[in-house]
């Protein structure tokens, strides 16, 4: 049986007599069984993991070895898991939630059919080590692999250690990339890291997504907005979905607000922590996945390849980073094929944010150079802490451009120290003129958003042309401009919008104590007129949060009375042990 009457008898085996293939899925199968390296650029929904889960199977049957999938997201992963199951794929995954089974897994390597690993574990030597012993790779899957490219919208530097990684492997492995979002230029950038490629490029227009882009709107209108339409409209208010946010902070605030009016949203980032300092990421998936909860108030962390069929709607408070991220974040709706709606809601803060993210991803060639040459002139190398002590540096900066550094191989490491690698120059002027590049490049992506939001005509097909995608469709039909009306209006007499501005001249917060003390109680506080009040005493403090250091020290001596830690030891005396250290795991203001 050839490799198509295979495929084929897997898909109807699997999903029923009635299921076909869609465009280029077939061809894009073939092409990996037969050890091509591959691009798969299709649209949000296409079905991109058909292609290397049955072609997994197909090599597997053929006596191959496990297939390696690389994969962003720990929410992608086990949705990846539950579509493998169904043909019958034994598949692991190795992340940073499941460590107790690390041994347990390394130890059936050989006999799984594909191992799911995140790009950061590629920066783990042990890893790697543990993967050079697995016996007769025959593909490698780069899910997401826009994100290989410096000029991609969502460049992940660990993504860079993919490179170094293949060129350990054989020639003759299959090469999957799949990703829904790369133009002309990001897709010349793939090529030449990864080697010449057949790209199955299709229609990136979802007819299925209706976009609706509103006005700018202060926060107060835009939470009333929201929480009337998830109230009151016949369609949102039945469907389940997602709000994204910049910031971790605004997740928060929305998520609070959404629940004081019965409204079950969750907020959900990296790092997200339940009362005791556990994650509860997996918890609020979870219950989204059930139904118990109705919206995830999320960060770009719930945004590739997450895989929730029966999502309804997508609602950003505030501007994507960019529009091909935004592409990807209304993706995640209707991809049950079911239709679905596409709220963009913005204000005047978004783009000085975006602009702060921009300028954030930058890395000083000229501290670049200084750690490389700190490096140079120790033969024996330096763990983290002994190179922080050369520089006026936090740990996380730090650890950031250390991370840079290494995951362009200029760096590596033994256990945990540095070193440096001394076959490869770090040329500072070259990167300080790449670096300029990117940012150029990035401001004229948020340049394209403005322009987005400005525009009159067929939203879907501004985002397919902005893709360089070869669509034959000159409209989508469904946004609000082919419809040529609003599909949810901002009524004057929204019923929320006192409460929105009570409720943000109320903004919340809670001091929690740091993880070491992890059995301690919290101050919550509020913020009023820009002052700071303790909740549970409600006595003003007297120092607006623009000096919030302050005023936080000021809050925990008068609250030193009242809320005790573990041994007696209150938060002021902790305040005195820790002056010149973060003290607090979170503030929210």
């Amino acid at each position: 049986m050839d490799i198509q009457e295979r495929a084929v008898q897997i898909l109807k085996e699997t999903y029923g007599e009635s299921s076909q293939f869609r465009e280029g899925q077939l061809e894009a199968i073939t092409a990996v069984v037969n050890k091509e390296k591959s691009l798969v650029i299709q649209k949000t929904g296409w079905g991109k993991s058909i292609v290397y889960f049955i072609a997994t199977k197909i090599l597997r049957e053929r006596g191959a070895g496990p297939t390696i999938i690389i994969s962003p997201l720990l929410a992608l992963m086990h949705n990846q898991i539950e579509a493998a199951s169904k043909l019958g794929l034994d598949i692991v995954t190795i992340n940073s939630q499941n460590r107790e089974d690390w041994d347990a897994i390394y130890k059936r390597l050989n006999d799984v059919d594909a191992i799911i690993v995140s790009p950061e574990k590629l920066s783990s030597p042990e890893f790697i080590e543990r993967l050079s012993a697995v016996s007769d790779i025959q593909m490698v899957v780069v899910d997401e692999a826009h994100s290989i490219s410096d000029w991609g919208h969502d460049f992940r530097p660990d993504y860079q250690r993919i490179v170094y990684l293949l060129q350990s492997f054989p020639d003759h492995i299959a090469i999957l990339g799949t990703t829904a979002t790369a133009n002309d230029r990001v897709i010349e950038d793939i090529k030449n890291q990864l080697g010449d490629l057949n790209v199955f490029r299709g229609d990136l227009i979802r007819d299925n997504i209706s976009i609706q882009v509103n006005p700018s709107q202060s926060k107060v209108e835009r939470l009333a907005f929201i929480t009337d339409a998830l109230t009151r409209h016949p369609f949102l208010s039945q469907k389940q979905g997602i709000i994204y946010c910049l910031t971790k902070k605004e997740c928060e605030s929305v998520a609070q607000f959404l629940v004081q009016h019965g409204i079950s949203a969750p907020a959900y980032y990296s790092g997200v922590q339940g009362e005791s300092g556990e994650d509860i990421s997996e918890e609020i998936l979870s219950a989204f996945h059930s139904g118990e909860t109705r919206v995830i108030v999320s960060t770009v962390k719930l945004g590739m390849g997450y895989d929730k069929s029966d999502i309804g709607f997508v609602i950003h408070f505030q501007l994507p980073q960019n529009l091909i991220a935004y592409y990807q974040q209304i993706g995640r709706a209707g991809r049950d094929g079911s239709p679905s709606l596409a709220v963009l809601l913005h204000g005047d803060e978004d783009e000085e944010i975006i602009k702060s993210f921009i300028e954030g991803a930058n890395k000083d060639p000229e501290l670049l150079s200084q750690i490389l040459d700190l490096l140079h002139n120790n033969d024996q190398g330096l763990k983290r802490n002994e190179i922080l002590q050369h520089f006026n540096l936090n740990v996380t900066k730090l650890s950031s451009v250390l991370k840079y550094l290494y995951v362009h191989n200029y760096i590596y490491m033994d256990k945990t120290t540095y070193h440096l690698n001394r076959n490869q120059h770090f040329d500072a002027v070259r990167n300080a003129e790449v670096q300029q590049q990117l940012n150029e490049t990035r401001l004229a992506e948020l340049a394209r958003l403005k322009d987005f939001i400005e525009y009159d005509g067929c939203y879907m097909k501004f985002i397919a042309d902005e893709l360089d995608a070869p669509d034959a469709k000159e409209t989508c039909g469904i946004c609000v401009h082919c419809r040529g009306r609003q599909f949810i209006v901002m009524k004057d007499d929204n019923p929320y919008l006192e409460a929105a501005r009570d409720y943000k001249n109320q903004l919340h917060g809670v001091i929690k104590p740091r993880k070491r003390w992890s059995n301690n109680k919290k101050i919550e506080f509020i913020s009023i007129r820009q002052h700071i009040y303790c909740r549970s005493i409600v006595q003003l403090i007297g120092h607006p949060l623009y000096n919030c250091k302050k005023s936080l020290l000021l809050l925990i001596n008068f609250c030193s009375e009242h809320v005790t830690i573990e041994s007696n030891r209150t938060y002021k005396d902790n305040c005195k042990q820790n002056i010149g250290s973060p003290l607090w795991s979170e503030v929210g203001d």
